[in-house]
């Protein structure tokens, strides 16, 4: 199953859901529980590209819910 970025139309939360091929409906916000919720262009990162967000402290993905990076 692939895993998809979403943003949620209310309330802004962004977050990942794995999803299957055969699912076309778009999973509900965790946050607010909204269904008003739209699949992003994800971004990939290279191999030797130049460093992660997470190291330089400003990691802004909103995948960071404890704290911890899950880039890093």
């Amino acid at each position: 199953m692939p895993l998809f970025e979403y943003k949620c139309g209310k309330c802004g939360h962004r977050f990942e859901e794995l999803v299957s091929g055969s699912d076309a409906k778009a999973p509900k916000c965790p946050k607010c529980k909204s269904g008003k919720t739209e699949r992003q262009l994800s971004v990939f990162s290279a191999p030797g590209g130049g460093g992660n967000a997470c190291e330089s402290g400003s990691c802004d993905t909103g995948s960071c819910p404890t704290g911890t990076c899950p880039f890093g």
